[in-house]
């Protein structure tokens, strides 16, 4: 069963979708592939950003077939609702759904314009870059006033997922791996370092973008530095103890005894 929506601006890629399936396995430039998988495609003129979704775990399984909507079609919405705010997402073309006999998501897609960027927050931290001082300000500026003061939180926000544009000497920053959002958030400003916290830094580059964003929430820089470390520190632990659970769980569903 096909379910999915289409930006009406793009409706001449309406007959593309029921052949989802075997336009992305077949074609197409992987950008990205772990448990997601990311392709640009070029289809009917138009250079897309194609992202396919890998497999929900059990309890996803049903949370998505009866319960909530799915990782495709919150992307599609979260690019619209962001646009509308003013925050840079690329621009949304479709969600498409393929549903079992049984209504459980098989395979999902959330298709956006390629758009063309100068590199991610990746290629910023931990590497050697003259600018890389005044991109953590910006950003920490941009977190700040563009997103958290209006209670937008990106629930993903690594270093992989901003992108970078370069104007005239100046930097701004477009959203991607939109899927998990949360907006109209009061605690997002009043504790916006938590937010910051799963960008991987090295502790001076942490401390920097603490500093900037301590500055344009006009605080203390030495209360920013402190209260960006808590948050990572307890994330690592938080990601460590879920990750000494989880891991003996795999083993044992992977082991051939069981």
């Amino acid at each position: 069963m096909l379910s999915y929506q289409l930006n009406p601006n793009y409706g001449h890629l309406a007959a593309v979708l029921p052949k989802m399936n075997e336009r992305f396995a077949q074609n197409g430039t992987t950008i990205y592939k772990i448990r997601n998988e990311i392709k640009v495609l070029e289809i009917n003129g138009n250079k897309l950003c194609v992202k396919s979704f890998g497999p929900p775990n059990l309890i996803n399984r049903y949370a998505y077939a009866f319960l909530r909507m799915g990782k495709a079609k919150r992307s599609f919405y979260n690019a619209y609702k962001l646009r509308e705010m003013g925050v840079a997402t690329p621009e949304p073309v479709a969600w498409v759904e393929f549903r079992d006999k049984h209504g459980f998501i098989s395979h999902s897609y959330y298709i956006s314009l390629y758009e063309a960027h100068t590199f991610t927050l990746a290629k910023v931290f931990n590497n050697q870059l003259p600018e890389k001082e005044a991109i953590i300000r910006d950003f920490a500026f941009y977190a700040c006033h563009i997103l958290h003061k209006q209670g937008i939180r990106h629930l993903d926000l690594s270093q992989g997922n901003v992108l970078v544009h370069k104007s005239n000497n100046r930097y701004s920053f477009s959203l991607v791996d939109i899927n998990r959002m949360r907006f109209n958030s009061r605690k997002t400003h009043r504790n916006g370092f938590s937010n910051l916290r799963r960008l991987g830094g090295s502790p001076i580059e942490m401390s920097m973008l603490a500093n900037y964003y301590a500055e344009a929430r006009q605080k203390n820089p030495i209360w920013g530095i402190i209260q960006l470390s808590l948050y990572k520190l307890r994330f690592q632990h938080f990601r460590s103890f879920k990750k000494s659970i989880l891991t003996p769980l795999k083993t044992s569903q992977l082991s051939p005894n069981n």
